[in-house]
């Protein structure tokens, strides 16, 4: 995923690391922390699969928002929660 763009996964594919959401670069990400249950950051070797639900939470609130993939069979990428965003655009 480039940075600066998003993309929709909005269905569960054939496969079971598919999460469905708001797909972005994981550089584009700010004002999260990773989730206080170590169980969500489980993965292989590289970093978090993201199979034990979201993994991100917001820095203000706590509320759960995101999952980071990272592992060496995901893709590198961070999913919002659809309930999670809203998609806004400004000039800058």
């Amino acid at each position: 995923m480039p940075r600066g763009t998003y993309a929709p996964n909005l269905r569960l594919g054939e496969l079971d690391i598919d999460i469905p959401g708001l797909v972005v670069h994981p550089d584009d990400v700010v004002g999260t922390d990773w989730h206080p249950d170590d169980m969500r950051r489980i993965g292989c070797c590289q970093g978090p699969a993201g199979h034990y639900g979201p993994n991100l939470v917001c820095s203000g609130c706590g509320a759960e928002v995101a999952t980071r993939q990272a592992d060496c069979y995901t893709q590198d990428q961070v999913v919002f929660e659809p309930a999670a965003v809203c998609v806004s655009f400004t000039d800058d």
